[in-house]
């Protein structure tokens, strides 16, 4: 296959007229591009430190807990009684008393519910990376699809031109036989219509390579209206190794379906196991310190910055809770409890209905892989022969011993062998991927 078109000489240059940039992509910077810009892998990211986060809230869990408060109370009504000494009223309490406290807390034994809120936590993180990395694989495989067929309409516009440019020569070899007398004008006319006739062919490759273009841009997420860019590669076979027992074997140890449900089974299962402690006692270790501003007994006043007129108390204890109501057949506990054994068990039975679908999938693809690779070999020499032709039915056209028919034919049949020949190409390409993404992997 021909080298399609190297365009500018880094990724980036800029237009002096329209000021817009243009950017030159090969496969690899394309895809770095679209990993570096995709709004739905930014979004698994942000997934992923909220899941960080909710993990980082289950395990604090574990560490004490310290309240600090300050309260004020104002008294609107006091009672007042005589003071013997001085035989003036005064409040009998304090007048707006103020306090100030500090509590902690500590979890001493929770059999089982903090470690088990945190072991579900750890999986929600997992399974968050997990979706991080699909979604970086899909956008590459997405990328790839998009970029071969870009590759594919350029190679069909590159054999139309050099159809049409053919049909040109034969157009001008007609009107020279014409003008030595050699054919009657009907050849001329002929040759003529069928190069106009082809030029709506032309037409519709050049408006293919565009919509391509346009298809890889949206893959690249590129919304600038002034973002110009062009792809450079070629339409090559992609390399893979068709191993069906290593390629099963990898499809069944990484694949992001199997890889996700597995991931779901666990979840299920932590969450089992959290139900089951919710049932259990929860110890409590706590201390609290108060401190309480008083008042002068002599004149009723609040002393709020006299050390003597403060008094402080502190209190520790345990606490043990049991929800002795989960422990009941009819409790909701008891409920969520049995509903998790039976989710368990329906998930067991799709995990393996999934191992066998992904086992077909990767025979079947295996078997179109195997059809393009004989299509493409088939092509190959198909292109070789319909070249001899052609070649030939120039030489005799120009010698006048075929008519502009017998050219056509062959022109045609040699467009036909090439654009079949890079179809086969493409279609093996797009196999290869579908492959991938059968095994759950961007490259082989």
């Amino acid at each position: 296959m021909r080298r399609i078109g190297a365009v500018l000489l880094l990724l980036m240059t800029t237009l002096g007229s329209a000021g817009a940039e243009t950017y030159r992509f090969t496969l690899e910077e394309a895809i770095a591009y679209g990993l570096a810009n995709s709004t739905a892998i930014q979004s698994k990211k942000l997934a992923v430190a909220a899941a960080r986060a909710d993990l980082a809230a289950a395990r604090a869990g574990y560490y004490p807990s310290v309240s600090a408060g300050v309260s004020w109370t104002h008294v609107f009504d006091n009672t007042k009684e005589t003071s013997p000494g001085s035989g003036t009223e005064v409040p009998i309490s304090g007048t707006d008393p103020l306090g100030v406290s500090l509590e902690v807390g500590q979890s001493v034994y929770a059999f089982g519910k903090i470690k088990n809120g945190v072991k579900l936590a750890e999986e929600a993180v997992a399974q968050a990376a997990l979706d991080l990395a699909e979604e970086s694989r899909k956008t590459v495989v997405l990328i790839r699809n998009a970029f071969y067929g870009y590759l594919l309409a350029l190679e069909v516009q590159a054999i139309n031109l050099e159809t049409l440019a053919g049909k040109e020569e034969a157009l001008e070899v007609a009107r020279q036989r014409y003008q030595a007398g050699l054919v009657p004008d009907f050849e001329v006319l002929r040759a003529e219509s069928d190069l106009e006739s082809y030029r709506a062919t032309v037409i519709s490759s050049n408006n293919g390579v565009a919509i391509a273009l346009l298809n890889v841009r949206n893959v690249l997420g590129i919304e600038e209206e002034d973002f110009r860019f062009e792809l450079v590669g070629e339409l090559e076979q992609i390399e893979a190794n068709l191993d069906r027992e290593a390629l099963i074997g990898r499809a069944l140890g990484g694949k992001y379906d199997l890889q996700s449900f597995r991931k779901l089974m666990d979840i299920t299962e932590a969450q089992a196991e959290l139900e089951r402690s919710l049932r259990l006692p929860t110890l409590a270790a706590w201390a609290r310190y108060n401190v309480n501003s008083r008042y002068d007994p002599a004149t009723g006043d609040a002393e709020y910055f006299n050390s003597d007129y403060w008094m402080g108390s502190l209190t520790a204890g345990l606490s043990l809770s049991v929800p002795v109501s989960g422990f009941f057949p009819w409790s909701e506990a008891s409920a969520k409890i049995g509903k998790s054994r039976i989710r368990a068990e329906d998930l067991r039975l799709q995990h393996g209905a999934l191992e066998a679908g992904i086992r077909i999938a990767v025979e079947s693809s295996i078997l179109r892989i195997t059809e393009e690779q004989a299509k493409i070999a088939s092509g190959r020499k198909s292109v070789q022969l319909a070249e001899r032709l052609y070649e030939a039915a120039v030489e005799q056209y120009e010698g006048g011993y075929i008519s502009s028919v017998e050219l056509e034919d062959a022109q045609l049949g040699l467009n036909g062998a090439r654009l079949a020949y890079a179809q086969a190409i493409y279609n093996y390409n797009r196999n290869v991927l579908d492959l991938m993404d059968v095994v759950g992997v961007a490259d082989f």
